[in-house]
């Protein structure tokens, strides 16, 4: 019996105020629920762009809350500027902006990073670029086994 497994179809996981995330700022998306599908994986993908010339870092981190009961979240800043809690978010892939204008996109596996697949999860990303982001989106495809 052969394994195969299935990408599922894209779709856009909601982060209100992404795409006109400020500097040193931290934004979380909506939960995702694997409970429903119960996919073998999540893959993530992150496009994000800025019309303005990054500096400093140049780079935007993408991190994961997970949740066991959809609930209760891993700890972690999921808003403003403060950096006190950052190291108990896990961070998943750094997503690199040296130049203003150009998407750069980042695609993750929820499984890679966690080792294992949570009942939900949202998407936090901190804008460490040195300036605002002018665009940004999530989008997340299940991995299946038929």
């Amino acid at each position: 019996m052969a394994i195969n497994p299935t990408v599922g179809t894209r779709t856009s996981l909601t982060c209100t105020g992404l795409s006109t995330l400020a500097s040193g700022t931290y934004v979380a998306s909506n939960n995702y629920n694997c409970n429903t599908n119960k996919p073998v994986d999540v893959i993530i993908d992150v496009a994000l762009a800025t019309t303005n010339t990054p500096s400093g870092n140049k780079q935007a981190n993408v991190f994961i809350i997970e949740s066991l009961d959809g609930t209760n979240y891993r700890s972690g800043p999921t808003s403003g500027t403060t950096t006190t809690d950052e190291p108990d978010l896990k961070l998943i892939g750094v997503i690199f902006l040296y130049t203003a204008t150009n998407t750069h996109e980042g695609t993750f596996s929820l499984k890679q990073a966690l080792g294992y697949i949570p009942y939900g999860f949202k998407v936090v990303i901190k804008n460490d670029l040195g300036v605002a982001l002018t665009s940004g989106s999530i989008n997340t495809s299940e991995i299946t086994i038929s």
